[in-house]
C-alpha cells in the first residue's frame, strides 16, 4: 500500500485536513493511528515546498519505532523513493511534489542527543506519555523553531503526564490546537462483541485506558477520579453560561484554613436541581486578613462556611479565627462535624448535582481529580485514608461544601446554638448581641 493506495478511516480525516500547527491525538488501541500517522507525515514531506524538509516519527524507543512504523514508511514512500531505504540510519529520501527531496527519519526517544543539531518541519510523536518531557521540550521543540514546524502528539493515556498537560492546552486551546478524542465506543472500529468481551475480561480501569481513553481511570486510588470524569461526559462542566456566576443571586463560601499549608475556598451558588459552583480561591503563607479581603470582594456573599478548628483560639494573638471574621462584620457559620467517609460519599453525592465554571475552577477541579488514598508500601494496597499532598486542601475543602450544602446530613447548627456553644465552650468574649449587631454591619441574612 503506497500512499496513493492510502484510504483514511473517517476518524482520522480531520487529521490530514487540519489548518493547526499542534494536533493531539488520544486513541483507543488498535484504532490505527500509527497507520495515519505516517500518511500524515508522508503527506506533508510530499506537499512541502520549504528547501531541503526533514520529518520524523518517533517512539519511546527506537527498536519499538522500527518494528511499529519503519515498514509502514517505506511502503506508503516506495512509489517516491530518491534512492532506496537507509535501513542502518532509518532514513527515507523521496522527491516531492516541488522538486526537492524531502528526509524522513525514524528513531526513539530513548537516545535524544542523536537528535541533537537536527531541524524538522513535522515530527509524530507516538506513546508520547512514555517519553521523558525533556525529550520534547529541550530537543524537539527548539528544533521546530527556525522553520515553524508542527508536531503531532499521539498515545493512549497513562496518568497525569506531559501527555495529559497536551491534551489540556490543546482542549483550552482550540483557536491553535486540534484534539482528536477517539474511544472506542465511539469510533466504531472494534466490533461492540470484542468490546464487550473486553470489559468482562478486564477491570473496568483497564478497560477504561486502553479502549475509553479516560485519563481519570488512570490515577490510581484516586477518590473522585472517576466521578469527575462522569460529570465530563454528563456536560457539568464547563465554560460560561450556565456554568458561570448568576450575578442576581448571593454566593455561599466555605474554606479548608492554612497558614503554612495552603488554604483552599471554593464558592457556590444554589440551583434549580442542585448547585452552581462557580469560583475556587487558593494561596498560602497568608494571614487570615488577606482572605476576609478576597471574600468582602466577591460581593453579594449571603453565608461564609468555616470547618470547625476556625472556633479555637490562636496563642499567639489570643483569638480565634471566628472572632476575626466577626470583627470584619462577617457572621460565620461552622460547617458540621463529620467523619471523614461520610464526608467524602457527601462530596460524591453532592458533585452528581453539580455544575462547574472550569475557567474559575480548574485548580479546585484538578485537585478532585488527584484527592488520592495513602499507598502502603508493605501491604502493597491502598489504605482507607487520603494522603496529605498539594490536592488535600482543595479537596478538603470541597468536603466541607458538602456538608454545607445540607442535602446530605441534617441542617447546620443554628445561629443561636453556635453561639451558645462558642460562649460556653471557648469564652470567646462576645454577646449575642454583638452577633446581632454585626448582622447589621453586613446587611440582611449574614451577606457580606
Amino acid at each position: 500500500m503506497n500512499i496513493n493506495e492510502y484510504l483514511p478511516r473517517t476518524v482520522f480525516e480531520p487529521l490530514h485536513n487540519r489548518d493547526k500547527r499542534w494536533t493531539v491525538v488520544v486513541a483507543h488501541r488498535r484504532c490505527g493511528k500509527t497507520v495515519s500517522v505516517c500518511a500524515d507525515l508522508v503527506i506533508g514531506a510530499l506537499e512541502t515546498a520549504l528547501s531541503r524538509p526533514q520529518f520524523a516519527y518517533l517512539a519511546p524507543q527506537r527498536e519499538q519505532s522500527k518494528k511499529v512504523a519503519w515498514s509502514y514508511l517505506k511502503e506508503l514512500t516506495e512509489p517516491m523513493w530518491n534512492k532506496k531505504p537507509n535501513e542502518a540510519e532509518l532514513k527515507i529520501t523521496i522527491d516531492n511534489a516541488h522538486g526537492g527531496v524531502s528526509t524522513i527519519y525514524v528513531g526513539g526517544a530513548d537516545n535524544p542527543d542523536s537528535l541533537r543539531g537536527l531541524y524538522f518541519d513535522g515530527v509524530a510523536l507516538d506513546e508520547f506519555g512514555d517519553m521523558r518531557p525533556s525529550v520534547w521540550l529541550s530537543v524537539l521543540r527548539p528544533a521546530l523553531s527556525d522553520r515553524s514546524g508542527w508536531a503531532v502528539f499521539m498515545g493512549t493515556p497513562r496518568g497525569r503526564n506531559m501527555f495529559w498537560t497536551m491534551r489540556e492546552e490543546a482542549r483550552l486551546n482550540p483557536d491553535t490546537h486540534l484534539l482528536l478524542e477517539l474511544p472506542a465506543s465511539k469510533t466504531g472500529i472494534i466490533a461492540p462483541s470484542e468490546l464487550e468481551e473486553a470489559r468482562a475480561q478486564m477491570t473496568p480501569e483497564t478497560f477504561a485506558i486502553e479502549y475509553e481513553c479516560s485519563f481519570d481511570a488512570s490515577i490510581p486510588g484516586a477518590y473522585f477520579a472517576r466521578d469527575m470524569g462522569l460529570l465530563a461526559e454528563q456536560g457539568r462542566i464547563g465554560r460560561g453560561g450556565m456554568f458561570a456566576r448568576d450575578p442576581e443571586f448571593p454566593v455561599n463560601v466555605v474554606g479548608d484554613l492554612g497558614f503554612t499549608d495552603s488554604c483552599a475556598w471554593w464558592v457556590w451558588q444554589q440551583a434549580p436541581g442542585g448547585f452552581r459552583v462557580v469560583d475556587y480561591y487558593e494561596s498560602d503563607g497568608k494571614d487570615i486578613g488577606h482572605y476576609i479581603e478576597w471574600i468582602h470582594s466577591l460581593g453579594n456573599v449571603e453565608h461564609v462556611w468555616l470547618p470547625h478548628d476556625a472556633k479555637a483560639k490562636n496563642l499567639q494573638t489570643g483569638r480565634s479565627i471566628v472572632e476575626t471574621f466577626l470583627s470584619a462584620g462577617i457572621v460565620p457559620r461552622i460547617v458540621p462535624r463529620v467523619k471523614l467517609n461520610d464526608s467524602i460519599e457527601a462530596a460524591r453525592q453532592v458533585m452528581k448535582v453539580c455544575w462547574f465554571d472550569e475557567e474559575r475552577c480548574y485548580q479546585g477541579l484538578e485537585h478532585l481529580r488527584a484527592y488520592c488514598r495513602v499507598w502502603d508500601e508493605k501491604a502493597g494496597t491502598f489504605r482507607n485514608q487520603p494522603n496529605h499532598d498539594s490536592h488535600s486542601h482543595g479537596a478538603d475543602s470541597f468536603r466541607y461544601m458538602a456538608a454545607a450544602c445540607g442535602d446530605v446530613f441534617q441542617p447546620a447548627m443554628s445561629l443561636q446554638e453556635h453561639v451558645d456553644e462558642a460562649v460556653q465552650k471557648h469564652n470567646y468574649g462576645f454577646s449575642l448581641e454583638d452577633l446581632y449587631a454585626a448582622r447589621t454591619t453586613s446587611g440582611a441574612r449574614s451577606r457580606v
